[in-house]
């Protein structure tokens, strides 16, 4: 009996090609929308984290872990690195800063030295090899993805419980807010004016991080389609 013969049949070569063509064209298309996803979420997601370390070093405070607490936000020479580090001072230290007359703290001339990097810090959230600190009350925080509004400098702000002991000093020395964008630029520059300018819009990813002296933490983000903060 005579056997039929299958007719398979696969792709030949130039099948083969226009199918490899038409992936191409089509991941090509779509690599710029998911790139800019990626960014963005890259962005979004270093705010918030830089928020809740703000968030959390205040919680400290509020439940007399610690008298005094620091955060220090540190830029790199070339904009898109950045270090965040929360530090903590123990309600005794505090004390005793505060009763010795010949402490710098009780210098009104060196009032801002109370809020240096180097002051007498019980907790630090990164020890002295520059590596993430073991203690949990603390944090430290590196991006190499985001800029902020300064470059080759820092920023220091401190809390205390009930507003007393705010200071800021360095970069925060005059402001209550600093400013995070994707890290593709030196620094992020923003118009503070009441009337929107396209410097905003310019900038890929836009957050504000505000706080009161009282260690009340907002985290907003500029629309580029309503021209305006909003509250994230």
């Amino acid at each position: 009996m005579q056997v039929l013969e299958k007719n398979i049949k696969g792709f030949n070569l130039i099948e083969l090609l226009v199918v490899i063509a038409i992936i191409s064209v089509i991941s090509a298309a779509a690599y710029p929308n998911f790139s800019s996803w990626k960014k963005a979420r890259e962005v979004r997601g270093a705010a918030i984290k830089i928020k809740s370390l703000f968030t959390n070093i205040n919680s400290q405070v509020q439940r007399g872990l610690y008298g005094f607490v620091q955060v220090e936000v540190r830029a790199s020479t070339t904009g898109d690195k950045v270090e965040v580090i929360s530090k903590g001072m123990k309600l005794s230290t505090l004390a005793s800063k505060i009763n010795d007359s010949d402490d710098a703290w009780n210098d009104p001339t060196l009032i801002t030295s109370r809020c240096a990097s180097d002051q007498d810090w019980d907790d630090d959230g990164k020890d002295s090899k520059g590596n993430k600190s073991n203690k949990l009350e603390v944090n430290y925080l590196k991006f190499d993805n985001i800029a902020v509004n300064f470059e080759d400098s820092s920023g220091t702000v401190c809390f205390s419980k009930d507003g007393t002991w705010y200071i800021a000093a360095e970069r925060f020395e005059s402001s209550v807010v600093f400013y995070i964008c994707e890290g593709k630029i030196i620094k992020c520059v923003v118009s503070t004016d009441d009337e929107v300018t396209k410097l905003n819009d310019e900038q890929d990813h836009l957050f504000s991080l505000n706080w009161s002296r009282f260690g009340n933490i907002t985290l907003e983000k500029w629309s580029k389609s309503k021209k305006k903060w909003i509250l994230q």
